[in-house]
């Protein structure tokens, strides 16, 4: 329902005759009518005039000035509307009507806080309308205050019945609390209510898609295409699911056209270029050309000045951390020992956390910084303000072009020098990112250069250094002994199982006799997912009935433990695992690794180079059947390692937070000095 729909049913005839009531004369009763009428009809100007006449015959009519008021809004004059809406509250204070008049204007100058307060008042004085109290509810949202709006929401429920918007607007607040299951609950009522709307299916699919329903997501995503087919985000909800199901071509071709629809769409393009990395369909060329495509319509951005700050060597280098990360995520893991053990002698350590989104892990890494600034719901510009008012040497961003990243604030030049590191495997694309923090085995040098509008800095032994979990689950010795086959494994997320996986899969159980394979990540519980992925395998030469899927587990302990289950660990390609090769690592499983021509698929080389297994780091598929089949073959060398490998990591540079920590200063140094 339109602005003007809306204030011609609240201002009625009845109401306006109540106030001409008091009239001593017929003509007051008369131009009260022809007003009312003439607005009521769409009649404006002619409406305009005849309230003005009003205020002629009696100048403190308070309902004359709110229609007025009313009509200057609709023109987009809103100043005029302001004081118009102003005088009509001074004059009757008690009127609902006024109020949340006014909060709509406050609300089309963007003034927020004005316009939760006058909506609160409107709410106030008459709390019986369900749709003032979704207004309020929704400019408490868009200012970051959930919690209030939730408990308008549910005040708003009890008020009265809400209709399909009401759902909606709920639904759409519950995603954003993640409150995944009740939030779907709220969307089917409202699909049921309004069968037509795709914004309606496009939340759903999101609501399904954050809960692994996979084949949901994607039956809501295309109903919402079907309803809507000119609605962007529908082709993106599609494309983020198809993603997720590790069907990387069709998922780019959707963000594709989400972006024809929206070209201004970033989730959409972030989508499309993380999606990217997921496959052989694209070279390495094609992935960093999308990349830059994507940096170049920043170019037009005209950077801040920034001046380089020539401190002296008593001084400490500001160094400030930015990520949506800093809670129970991988990017946590890595980057806590390089917080714990930073140089305060030398360094002065900021975290900014762009995620309302906070758990204990947020708590431990707060304890470890000096500088801590919580930007959750932060606006670029007061993200913009914050970073900039905290005078940084160096910005080390570290999610790339993962969700809810920042780069277009790093575009401004917010820091003389600003790094890229750890949360994305590939380069940014953006010109205002200096350089990006890398080793020598992950990105060799020479063509990797070329593959990056960053400068790479290659640490000396490694870019990674893992935490090791402090619950871990029980150590088992491997089951190859109680079964009497090896068991081979993949722990790594779905969207990580390509083609190339299922092909080398099914290689290395037909070339070992009796060997099973085990399977566990989020989005199989599926039936039709499992069906569809035992299918590939089986097409591959893999029987059925020598392929388990476990449910994936919701516990970090039991996650662990599952590896006692495991005695090879196979991983991914294109894009290896990072987390799931440490914690395979960490309980005695040894990894199987392919290497390839870009990072995302020689962060195995990395890791297992820097462990000195580099036998089991392949550089062609033979290879990597070959040492999977030969390392199956030899139980006392499986044995040996299941006993040595969690000691060998934790005596190695992947888990030496200080000195790697000191590598890492010693590279912002150099860069630094550089800079100078």
């Amino acid at each position: 329902m339109s602005l003007l729909s809306r204030l011609r049913r609240r201002s009625s005839t009845a109401a306006l005759a109540a106030v001409a009531s008091d009239a001593d004369s017929k003509e007051w009763r008369a131009v009260l009518s022809q007003a009312n009428e003439q607005f009521q009809a769409g009649n404006l100007e002619a409406a305009r005039t005849s309230f003005t006449r009003v205020l002629t015959l009696d100048p403190l009519h308070a309902q004359a000035h709110y229609m007025l008021s009313t009509i200057a809004r609709h023109h987009g004059d809103l100043e005029s509307a302001l004081g118009l809406a102003q005088r009509a509250i001074s004059l009757e204070p008690t009127n609902s009507d006024f109020h949340f008049g006014l909060g709509g204007i406050y609300a089309s100058q963007r003034r927020l806080a004005e316009a939760i307060r006058s909506y609160q008042e409107a709410v106030r004085l008459n709390p019986e309308i369900p749709e003032w109290r979704l207004e309020l509810a929704a400019m408490l949202i868009r200012a970051g205050r959930l919690d209030e709006a939730m408990a308008v929401y549910e005040a708003g429920r009890v008020a009265g019945p809400p209709d399909a918007r009401a759902y909606f607007d709920l639904g759409e607040a519950l995603l954003k609390r993640r409150q995944l299951n009740e939030a779907e609950q709220v969307l089917q009522q409202a699909a049921i209510m309004a069968p037509g709307s795709g914004g309606i299916q496009f939340y759903l699919a999101i609501a399904c898609r954050e809960q692994d329903r996979l084949m949901d997501a994607e039956t809501a995503a295309r109903r919402a295409i079907t309803l809507a087919p000119d609605m962007p985000q529908g082709w993106f909800a599609l494309g983020s699911v198809l993603t997720r199901q590790a069907k990387h071509v069709d998922a780019v071709e959707h963000y594709r056209e989400a972006i024809s629809l929206l070209p201004e769409y970033e989730a959409a393009r972030d989508g499309l270029l993380c999606t990217m990395n997921y496959s052989e369909h694209w070279s390495a060329r094609e992935i960093y050309d999308a990349h830059v495509e994507w940096g170049r319509r920043f170019r037009k951005v005209e950077p801040t000045a920034v001046a380089f700050s020539r401190r002296a060597a008593s001084h400490r280098i500001r160094v400030g951390y930015l990520s949506p990360d800093y809670r129970q995520h991988p990017v946590s893991h890595f980057i806590e020992p390089v917080l714990r053990h930073h140089d305060r002698g030398r360094f002065e350590i900021f975290c900014y956390h762009s995620d309302a989104r906070e758990d204990p892990v947020t708590t431990r890494l707060r304890g470890w910084v000096e500088n801590w600034r919580s930007l959750g719901g932060a606006s670029d510009a007061e993200l913009e303000n914050v970073l900039r008012g905290d005078g940084l040497d160096i910005l080390v961003e570290l999610s790339g072009h993962t969700d809810g990243h920042r780069l277009g604030v790093l575009a401004r030049r917010i820091a003389p020098i600003q790094i890229t590191y750890l949360g994305y495997p590939n380069t940014t694309g953006l010109a205002a990112i200096d350089y990006r923090i890398t080793d020598g085995r992950a990105d060799p040098p020479g063509e990797s250069d070329g593959l990056h509008v960053e400068k790479l800095v290659r640490l000396p032994k490694t870019f990674l250094c893992y935490t090791p979990p402090e619950i871990a689950g029980s150590f088992r010795p491997g089951p190859l002994r109680r079964n009497g086959y090896v068991t081979f494994c993949s722990f790594n997320n779905f969207r990580k199982i390509s083609p190339t996986c299922i092909t080398l899969w099914a290689r290395v159980l037909s070339s070992t006799p009796n060997s099973k394979l085990l399977i566990k990540t989020f989005g199989l519980q599926e039936p039709a997912l499992r069906a569809s992925l035992l299918e590939q395998l089986e097409r591959a030469g893999a029987k059925s009935d020598r392929v388990s899927i476990a449910a994936a587990t919701q516990s970090h302990r039991d996650h662990m433990e599952a590896y006692g289950e495991a005695d090879v660990a196979l991983d991914t390609f294109p894009y290896n695992g990072t987390t799931t090769t440490f914690d395979a690592l960490w309980m005695g499983v040894p990894v199987i690794t392919l290497a390839g021509d870009r990072h995302s698929s020689r962060v195995g080389l990395s890791i297992l180079s820097t462990l000195g297994l580099t036998e089991f780091a392949a550089q062609t598929p033979d290879q990597y059947v070959a040492a999977a089949v030969q390392l199956a073959g030899d139980p006392g060398k499986l044995e040996q390692l299941r006993g040595s490998l969690r000691e060998r990591l934790a005596s190695s540079p992947l888990t030496g937070g200080r000195g790697f920590t000191t590598d890492l200063e010693e590279a912002y140094l150099q860069i630094w000095k550089a800079a100078g």
